[in-house]
C-alpha cells in the first residue's frame, strides 16, 4: 500500500512538473526595446542636434 501512495505522489510530482515546464514555455517573452522606440533617445537627437 505504501508503493502505491509513493508512485501516486511521484506521478503527481512529475504531472506539475511537466505543466510549470509547459506553461513557462508558452509565456510570451519581454519585447526588447532598442534605440529608435526609446522616446528620450529620439528626444536627444532633435532639432538641437545638427546632422553630421
Amino acid at each position: 500500500m505504501a508503493y502505491l501512495f509513493a508512485i501516486l505522489v511521484l506521478a503527481g510530482l512529475i504531472y506539475v512538473g511537466f505543466r510549470l515546464m509547459r506553461a513557462n514555455a508558452a509565456r510570451p517573452r519581454t519585447r526588447t526595446i532598442g534605440p529608435d522606440d526609446d522616446p528620450d533617445f529620439l528626444r536627444r537627437l532633435g532639432p538641437e542636434n545638427k546632422p553630421r
